[in-house]
């Protein structure tokens, strides 16, 4: 059967083009050019989402959303706000009166279907995955071959870290590669005797420092991920050992009366902590490798689309290992050393400033945990629906440090240059990734 939705907009041009984009998911939509209009149409249709304008004549869309959800033949309905409006009070306003979240009015079609999905509106791929993953739990003779499927799992689990942290570390090189290069030619760079000579002598090829600085770059992270991954491989050659260590003494029993019950039930829990401390060491795996991507630059929001695909791809690896727990995103911020930009604001100080002479070094700890909890429209539209998507399986919840926990010490004098001081600070501007399994708090 098909679905249905039901668009409440003023702008017939907004309404066309919303209506395209859940058409290409074979819904059937009906429009609406006033709340009073979609009220009389909710008499009798009951459509699978409603997508509600905020600015329209008459009724505006907050008190439309109020009146459905007090209706109760209609309060189960999800709302979702389409509207140019942004801002976390603005979000927290439509959540209070009932609303799902906010999708804004330039949103892109993959961000309507993300939403549909959520909402299982459409086909849901972590519902197909958790149901599969019951079907093979099902069976009482599956435990040896769920292990080998762990053991499968973990090892895509790795691969894809690796390639992601390949694909983020590219991008990151590829944004600010000169920069950097720039800096530390200026900063540790010593002419020698050729060099000297040079100025005099002519112009002589050598290789540009940017290039040299990538290689060394990609050299340990090379290096970094083949430890890590030798370091797994041995992991999981000793579960293998143990299975068939296992297995042989399991063939063994069989032939043992009912005395020997008590021996198979022993080794049979010896197995299971062994089964729980490879899960444990995923996790951990997970954790790192999520962690570090989580720093961002000055002046950027903390929580938004780049951390929310780190995000989605964390919740999705999680839902394939069959985490169940708590998420917990921690956010940092980095004392920096800044000048006063006027109508711009802080800036970063020069490099070679000293410390000493900045006009302000960080913020103080209630203004650095508030810049802590910014995030986008859509990273907060994630962590609302999370735990309505997955079944209560995976739950997210979101704190500032602010200021308090920096992950690296800052210097214990300021007649330093302001360049090394924000290297220092750029560390501590972070996202920290906790994991925390049902039965761990």
């Amino acid at each position: 059967m098909r679905k249905s939705a039901l668009i409440v907009d003023d702008s017939k041009s907004a309404r066309v083009v919303l209506k395209r984009m859940l058409e290409v998911h074979e819904l059937d939509v009906d429009t609406a050019e006033s709340a009073e209009s979609a009220l009389e149409y909710l008499n009798d249709h009951r459509p699978d989402v409603i997508f509600m304008d905020h600015m329209m004549p008459g009724m505006d869309g907050f008190e439309a959303v109020s009146a459905i959800k007090n209706n109760p033949d209609t309060a189960t309905i999800p709302i979702m706000m389409y509207t140019s409006q942004q801002g976390e009070v603005y979000v927290g306003q439509a959540r209070a009166l009932g609303a799902v979240g906010v999708l804004p009015k330039t949103v892109e079609p993959v961000e309507v279907s993300k939403v549909l999905a959520s909402l299982h509106v459409i086909g849901d791929r972590v519902e197909r995955e958790k149901k599969a993953a019951r079907g093979e739990a099902a069976d009482p003779n599956s435990s040896v071959a769920g292990v080998e499927t762990l053991d499968r799992g973990i090892r895509e689990l790795i691969q894809d870290l690796f390639d992601q942290q390949r694909a983020v570390l590219r991008r990151d090189l590829l944004d600010s590669y000169e920069a950097i290069a720039a800096r530390v030619a200026d900063e540790i760079r010593v002419p020698d005797a050729e060099d000297q000579a040079g100025l005099t002598s002519g112009p002589r090829a050598e290789v540009p420092p940017r290039f040299q600085l990538i290689v060394a770059v990609m050299a340990v992270v090379i290096i970094v991920f083949a430890w890590l991954y030798w370091q797994r491989e041995q992991g999981w050659q000793q579960v293998r050992q143990q299975n068939a260590t296992l297995l042989a003494a399991l063939e063994q029993q069989k032939s043992i009366e009912a005395d020997g019950a008590i021996e198979v039930q022993r080794r049979l829990s010896t197995y299971q902590q062994s089964l729980g401390s490879t899960f444990a060491t995923a996790l951990e795996a997970v954790e790192w490798a999520v962690n570090r991507s989580g720093t961002y630059a000055f002046g950027e929001v903390p929580l938004e689309d780049k951390r929310l695909a780190l995000i989605e791809e964390l919740s999705d690896r999680l839902l394939g290992l069959g985490f169940s727990g708590q998420v917990l995103i921690e956010t940092h911020v980095g004392d920096f050393c800044m000048i006063d930009g006027g109508a711009d604001g802080f800036q970063l100080a020069m490099p070679a400033m000293r410390a000493a002479d900045c006009a302000k070094i960080g913020y103080g700890s209630s203004e650095a945990a508030q810049l802590g909890l910014q995030q986008s429209v859509a990273f907060a539209n994630f962590v609302n629906v999370s735990e309505e998507r997955t079944d209560g399986q995976i739950r997210y919840l979101v704190a500032s440090k602010g200021n308090t926990q920096p992950i690296l010490e800052y210097p214990a004098t300021t007649e330093i240059p302001a360049g090394t001081w924000n290297e220092i600070a750029q560390a501590n501007n972070r996202m920290q990734i906790t994991l925390i399994p049902d039965g761990f708090q």
